[in-house]
């Protein structure tokens, strides 16, 4: 019988996608899935302090383990924080080992899937999605309940029919900062108002500066929260996860190039993305 482990990695929202693709992969195939979820600078929380356990079938076997120390040396890929000793160590406990690199070059020649099935026990590191499960999204992954209880609250007293979301990167996203500059959200907001005169924003970002100039142009037009923006704090990773499920209760979404977090938003609840790109 197969046994597949996987190892996402990543932010929130990379995280998310890859994780989500590993159950409904094994969720089709009937087979066990381990899930070895490592705190670290990208996402410091465990995965129980975001969400709770997802649902799956009465025959399939989820197991969610949080990674150690030691464990890098196990599951993580060979390099040189890992001292190269995954190279040596996993052989003994997997037969196919599709680390990220490998993950992203077998996906580009459409061999992955297959690579997958042919394995008895499978290691996948990865931050991306396979095949076409998002549509699970909001059914595996499930805020604990502070969490969703604050989504639920804010979007009832603030909330309209005619609420756009705006997610804005910033901070370490090069790419996001290039191509979707703040001047492209502001001639969008301003065309989505002439459309509709009771239009207004909830503006997601982790860049306060942001908020505020946006805040400065479109005044009480602008919903938002006092967020802790910081990966390494459970706290500010909890802000991250309302912010996610925020914006997925928005009727569409503007969001910036090259980010996974407004993609993932739209795909919880299945509505409009429009990313902006010069």
């Amino acid at each position: 019988m197969q046994e597949l482990t996987i190892v996402p990695y990543g932010g929130l929202a990379n995280r998310m996608r890859a994780m989500n693709s590993a159950i409904e992969y094994t969720r089709t195939a009937d087979v066990p899935l381990n899930v070895i979820w490592f705190s670290n600078r990208e996402l410091n929380a465990d995965f129980s302090d975001l969400f709770l356990p997802p649902s799956y079938s009465d025959n399939q076997i989820i197991t969610i383990k949080q990674g150690t120390f030691l464990n890098r040396f196990l599951y993580r890929s060979p390099r040189r924080h890992t001292l190269w000793l995954p190279k040596f160590i996993a052989p003994l406990r997997f037969d196919t080992r599709i680390y990220s690199k490998e993950f992203v070059r077998l996906q580009q020649e459409g061999k992955l899937e297959k690579a997958i099935d042919k394995g008895k026990r499978v290691l996948i590191e990865s931050c991306h999605e396979f095949g076409q499960y998002q549509s699970a999204l909001s059914r595996n992954f499930i805020p604990c309940p502070d969490i969703l209880s604050a989504v639920d609250e804010y979007v009832d007293k603030y909330f309209s029919s005619r609420t756009i979301g705006i997610h804005v990167r910033r901070t370490d996203n090069t790419l996001a900062i290039e191509q979707s500059p703040l001047s492209l959200f502001i001639d969008s907001m301003h065309r989505e108002i002439e459309q509709c005169a009771e239009t207004n924003f909830y503006v997601a970002s982790d860049d306060i500066s942001c908020k505020e100039e946006l805040r400065s142009i479109f005044g009480e037009r602008i919903l938002t929260i006092d967020t802790v923006c910081d990966r390494e704090s459970i706290a500010g990773m909890k802000d991250a996860v309302k912010e996610m499920w925020i914006l997925s209760r928005t009727c569409k979404i503007y969001g910036c190039f090259y980010s996974s977090y407004a993609v993932i938003a739209s795909q919880l609840s299945d509505i409009p993305l429009h990313i902006l790109q010069l």
